[in-house]
């Protein structure tokens, strides 16, 4: 990661050089910010905006590399977790990690489909075919079974999938921060460059007045 971080500066650093050594299209200052936040307005010489922009992006880079790799370390705890204290085996499908998480064990999350299927297919319907196909997909048995050691080990896996969640959040939030740092600093520097190579101009629009036109030339 931290590899990573030097080689996104040492691009920024370059690209600075090579502004000055070389002319640079107008266009070419939203194509860089959108690929380096922050690096087209260094280009234009805003150096405190670039640098800020810039700081955004390595620190929502770091950010999102590190959430991903947090993801990864607490599935694996979670799954283990389940499968040292209620007989859960690893590698689940992730319903299955749902269902344990909302129940104490197969034997009362199965009880609870049964009644609702009676009801329905038993005593509403009648249709003791429907009933049994319900029940065969509905419900937990074999390996599929579980049961929590005790009411404190249930709410330590709560905990962990609830700290996994948060992270999953943590993960998306660093992502979108990136995309939405380069679209604005690719506007910014559209702007920017724009105030530097642009025109403004007056069109009469008779009894109306008159309209002010900004062109950014590129």
């Amino acid at each position: 990661m931290a590899v990573l971080i030097r080689r996104v500066a040492l691009l920024a650093l370059l690209l600075c050089s090579l502004s000055v050594l070389m002319g640079i299209p107008r266009v070419a200052y939203s194509a860089a910010s959108l690929a380096l936040p922050g690096s087209g307005e260094l280009l234009l010489g805003q150096n405190t905006r670039g640098s800020t922009l810039l700081g955004i992006d390595l620190v929502t880079i770091y950010a999102f590399f590190a959430t991903g790799k947090e993801i990864d370390r607490q599935r694996d705890n979670y799954m283990r977790y389940a499968n040292l204290y209620a007989g859960v085996p690893l590698g689940m499908p992730q319903n299955h990690y749902q269902a344990i998480q909302d129940y104490p064990s197969s034997d009362y999350y199965n009880d609870i489909q049964t009644m609702m299927a009676r009801n329905y297919y038993l005593i509403y319907t009648y249709d003791p075919a429907a009933y049994e196909d319900y029940l065969a997909r509905n419900t937990y048995k074999g390996n599929e079974a579980w049961e929590w050691t005790s009411d404190a080990a249930w709410q330590e896996y709560q905990n962990q999938r609830t700290r996994h969640q948060r992270t999953k959040m943590s993960h998306s939030l660093a992502l979108g921060i990136m995309l939405f740092n380069r679209a604005f600093s690719a506007l910014d520097s559209a702007i920017l460059s724009g105030k530097k190579h642009g025109t403004v101009y007056l069109t009469p629009l008779g009894e109306q007045g008159a309209m002010l036109n900004y062109t950014i030339d590129f």
